[in-house]
């Protein structure tokens, strides 16, 4: 690794080109000049000047050498400069939250980004324990879950509750089905499939549903924005929070069963309780907490 002192002293004298005067401006002696120099040239083993009386010419390797030192310093000069701005209109924020979430969310922060293009958005869609460990090793910034933690290294708030709600092909609007019928009908499963329909099912059919493995499961399929495709064609009903079924496509070929108990899924905001963030990701924090 190069010697910062030695090395500012041969940026110095190349730009003032005199030794003399260098050791004048360093507050240094003449020969502590070529001291740092010869050590310099020791270290990279190989002449960074030719001295010509009381001048010097470079040689190859000290051009390059001094257009490394020159580059380095006014990288430093900049980042010196980064650290102490924070800029809300630059830079990168990370996210992760559920799928159905970042179906939501995603559009409206690059609504954002499209007017400051100097601001980079990264969304994370996976499940709350991975989101979790994401934002403790430091891969995200913020994080949207479905769960209280117990952490002493997370700060949690909650966000509010959205309704989960069985979704039936259209021509079942405004009925009321059994268990039983829903079961003939069919469960579109998908990654939060079972846990959405656990929920659901026991609050609502408390006297036909017992278990989870009851379910009658006719497809699978884990891209969010094709959950409903089979439910639209009549093939079966699912379990999906409120918004992400708002944003369906096909309206007029789903609906939402009517329920006796709405069941919430609460929505909690984590970050790293000692990790101070920028300026930019307030304008993002505002608008989840609003949604």
């Amino acid at each position: 690794m190069l010697n910062n002192q030695w090395l500012n002293t041969f940026i110095t004298l190349v730009d003032v080109g005199h030794f003399t005067q260098t050791s004048e401006k360093l507050f240094m002696t003449q020969p502590g000049v070529s001291q740092h120099i010869k050590k310099l040239e020791d270290q990279v083993g190989t002449l960074l000047l030719h001295r010509i009386g009381k001048k010097f010419e470079l040689t190859q390797a000290g051009e390059a050498l001094y257009n490394f030192g020159r580059l380095r310093a006014t990288e430093e000069a900049d980042l010196l400069i980064s650290l102490k701005t924070d800029n809300p209109y630059s830079g990168e924020c990370r996210f992760g939250c559920s799928g159905s979430m970042a179906m939501f969310l995603y559009p409206k922060f690059l609504s954002r980004q499209s007017k400051h293009h100097d601001l980079h958005i990264s969304i994370e869609a996976a499940p709350d324990q991975r989101i979790i460990n994401e934002v403790l090793n430091n891969n995200i910034d913020i994080g949207i879950i479905t769960q209280h933690v117990i952490s002493t290294e997370l700060e949690q708030e909650s966000l509010g509750h959205e309704a989960l709600c069985l979704v039936v092909p259209h021509q079942y609007k405004n009925q009321k089905m059994t268990f039983v019928e829903l079961n003939q009908l069919g469960f579109i499963n998908h990654p939060n499939g079972e846990q959405y329909a656990e929920q659901v099912l026991r609050a609502n059919y408390k006297d036909d549903y017992q278990s989870i493995k009851q379910i009658r499961k006719i497809s699978y399929i884990n891209q969010l924005n094709q959950i409903l495709l089979p439910v639209s064609m009549g093939l079966g009903y699912t379990v999906l929070p409120r918004t992400t079924i708002e944003q369906f496509e096909l309206q007029d070929s789903i609906a939402i069963l009517p329920s006796d108990t709405i069941v919430n899924e609460e929505h909690f905001l984590i970050k790293k309780k000692f990790r101070q963030l920028p300026k930019r990701y307030q304008w993002f924090i505002d608008l989840i907490k609003k949604q």
